[in-house]
């Protein structure tokens, strides 16, 4: 009986495991429209001076551009200082509530991600350029 327990549970783990995560799921989470193409998360941790550099790159983004981005962070006085809140050519949302970390989405340790149809890219806020050369 206890072996058959342990298969059911591996199955169940192995079938939820194999779940496709994209961009559907994060509009879904944050109840957000759906961009054509993509969708970059942003977990602002690590080099301010990177993620700076990088909030300027994504201002010079078209603003037909097919995708969102989605910052994890709340809405405080320093992150409205900042040009890309205000003025994002395309549609930004803040995930204050940290849901998509909260519902296992995107972990503590993630910094950039950049989810496309049913799968997701991982990078470090160290290599935002190759993001930027993803989206463009």
């Amino acid at each position: 009986m206890r072996i058959n327990q342990t298969k059911v549970y591996w199955l169940v783990f192995f079938f939820t495991a194999c779940q496709p995560i994209g961009k559907s799921e994060v509009a879904s989470i944050l109840e957000i429209a759906e961009p054509k193409e993509w969708i970059l998360v942003i977990h602002p941790e690590g080099c301010k001076t990177c993620l700076e550099s990088f909030y300027s790159e994504l201002m010079n983004l078209p603003k037909n551009s097919p995708g969102a981005i989605v910052i994890l962070a709340k809405n405080s006085k320093s992150l409205r200082i900042n040009p890309i809140i205000g003025d994002s050519p395309i549609p930004l949302y803040l995930d204050e509530q940290k849901l998509l970390i909260q519902e296992g989405l995107v972990k503590m340790t993630d910094q950039i991600l950049l989810f496309r149809g049913d799968e997701f890219t991982s990078f470090d806020i160290l290599d935002y350029e190759r993001v930027l050369s993803e989206i463009r």
